[in-house]
C-alpha cells in the first residue's frame, strides 16, 4: 500500500480544520465553515472542492440548497449556498469494546451512522494471548459479514479495552478481567485487516464520547467516574484527554482511600475501589468481613437487590452505599486539591445509587480547597457505559481516518 505524503504542514493544517467542522456539523456550507474555521472563503473553496474530487465530502442531497441574500439584490438573487457533508460512503471504520467475557465490534459509515455489528461471547477467566487475538479478529469479521453493503472499505479500528493501555495506543499494559500483560492489540490488527489501528481505555473512551456529544457540557475540563466490576476514571482537561507518562494512568479507583483498609481486587488494601466498586458495595450491604479476598472478578454482582433493599429503608444497604460515596468524594477532593475542581459524570451500574451517594461525596468535597467550588458542581449520571464506549471508539477512529486525509492520502490511493 502507497501512501501520498505532502510536506506542507500549513495544508494539512488547512484541511483537518475545514474536515473537523463538517465532521462536526454532519451539514455545512462553504460560508459556514469559513465562519466556524476562520479560513477565507477562497482557502475553504479550494480545499472543499479537493475533498469533493476525492471522494472525502459531496453535496447535501445532490442539489444546490437555500439562496444566500447578497444585500440589494433581495431575495431569489446572489451566489447559491452549496451544503456539503461528509461522503458517508467513502469508507467505514470499526469500533470495538472489549469487557468482561464479550467482544463487540461495530461498523460505522464515514458519516459516523452504524452500519452493523457482531458479538463474540468469551470466558476471559484463563484466556490466552493467541485466544484474544483470535476472538477479536472473528468478531471485526462477523461485523464485516454482517454489513449489507457490497464493500465495507474498512480504514480504522479503535478498540476499548478494560485495563492500562500504553499512551500511543498500541499495547494493553495490563487488564482487570484476564491475566495476560502486554497485549500487542495495535499489530494484531494491523497486520490481520491491512488498515490502521488503535487500543484505548474504555473510561478514555467514554469521555471522548462525552464531550463529542456534548461539548457544550463536556468541552475543556471534566471528569467521567466508572462505577461497575471496578472503579475507573478518564480525566479531560484543557480539551484533551489525560494520561499518564506511558500509560492511560489516571488509576483512580487504585488510589488509597484508608491505608491498610477493605481488601482490594487489585491485591492490595484501601483502595477507592474496594469501598465503591460493585463487589465492595455487597460485601458491605450483606456484612461480609472488608479484609476477606473480594469475589472472583468473573462473577457478576448484581445491585439490583442493595437498589431495592435501600427502597425499604434497609440501613445497612444505604449505609454501604454512603460509604462508597465517601471514598469517591475523597478521592475527588484529593484531585481537585492537585488540579482545580472539575464537573463529574457517573457513569455504569453503580450510578444508579447517585442520589444516595451524593450527600457523602459532597461531604469529603466540602474538605478539598476551593471547598465552595467543588462542593456544588452539577453531577450527572449514565448508568448503561456500553454504548458511550462504543460511541468514543467509533469518534476516535473517524478522527484518526480524517487526520489521514487530512495529510493528503487519498482514498484511491489508499486503495492502491
Amino acid at each position: 500500500m502507497e501512501t501520498v505524503f505532502r510536506p506542507d504542514d500549513i495544508r494539512y493544517l488547512n484541511r483537518k480544520r475545514v474536515l473537523s467542522v463538517i465532521r462536526r456539523e454532519r451539514v455545512a456550507s462553504r460560508k459556514e465553515i469559513a465562519k466556524q474555521s476562520g479560513l477565507s472563503a477562497a482557502t475553504v473553496s479550494a480545499i472543499t472542492s479537493d475533498f469533493i474530487e476525492e471522494g472525502v465530502l459531496s453535496l447535501d442531497g445532490g442539489t444546490q440548497s437555500s439562496v444566500e441574500k447578497t444585500g440589494a439584490n433581495g431575495p431569489g438573487r446572489g451566489r447559491p449556498k452549496i451544503d456539503l457533508t461528509i461522503n458517508a460512503t467513502a469508507a467505514t471504520v470499526c469500533a470495538v469494546y472489549f469487557q468482561l467475557n464479550r467482544i463487540t465490534a461495530t461498523l460505522f459509515d464515514f458519516g459516523g451512522d452504524i452500519v452493523s455489528s457482531g458479538t463474540v461471547k468469551i470466558v476471559t477467566r484463563d484466556i490466552t494471548a493467541e485466544e484474544i487475538r483470535s476472538a477479536l479478529i472473528a468478531c471485526i469479521e462477523t461485523a464485516i459479514d454482517n454489513c449489507e453493503a457490497s464493500s465495507t472499505n474498512l480504514r480504522s479500528i479503535t478498540t476499548g479495552f478494560q485495563g492500562v493501555t500504553d499512551v500511543k495506543g498500541k499495547i494493553v499494559l495490563w487488564t482487570p478481567i484476564c491475566d495476560q500483560h502486554n497485549l500487542p492489540i495495535k499489530s494484531w490488527l494491523e497486520s490481520h485487516f491491512g488498515v490502521s489501528a488503535q487500543v484505548a481505555n474504555d473510561c478514555d473512551m467514554i469521555t471522548r464520547a462525552l464531550n463529542w456529544r456534548e461539548p457544550e457540557l463536556y468541552g475543556e475540563n471534566f471528569a467521567t467516574v466508572l462505577l461497575a466490576h471496578g472503579v475507573g476514571m478518564g480525566l479531560f482537561l484543557r480539551g484533551e484527554i489525560m494520561n499518564g507518562t506511558h500509560s492511560s494512568g489516571v488509576e483512580f479507583g487504585h488510589m488509597t482511600y484508608t491505608p491498610n483498609g477493605a481488601r482490594c481486587r487489585c491485591g492490595n488494601n484501601g483502595c477507592i475501589e474496594a469501598y465503591a466498586g460493585d463487589y465492595a458495595i455487597s460485601r458491605n450491604a450483606n456484612g461480609i468481613c472488608e479484609n476477606l479476598e473480594p469475589a472472583d472478578v468473573l462473577e457478576m454482582t448484581d445491585l439490583n437487590p442493595i437498589a431495592a433493599a435501600i427502597e425499604k429503608g434497609d440501613e445497612k444497604a444505604l449505609e454501604a452505599v454512603r460509604k462508597a460515596g465517601a471514598a469517591i468524594g475523597t478521592g475527588l477532593a484529593s484531585l481537585f486539591a492537585i488540579i482545580d475542581a472539575f464537573p463529574v459524570v457517573f457513569v455504569g451500574p453503580g450510578a444508579t445509587f447517585l442520589k444516595h451517594m451524593e450527600p457523602t461525596i459532597r461531604a469529603a468535597l466540602a474538605t478539598a480547597p476551593g471547598a465552595n467550588k467543588g462542593q456544588y458542581l452539577d453531577f450527572k449520571s449514565f448508568p448503561n457505559e456500553g454504548p458511550l464506549v462504543q460511541e468514543g471508539c467509533a469518534i476516535t477512529a473517524l478522527l484518526s481516518h480524517d487526520d489521514e486525509l487530512s495529510s493528503n492520502r487519498r482514498l484511491s490511493e489508499a486503495a492502491e
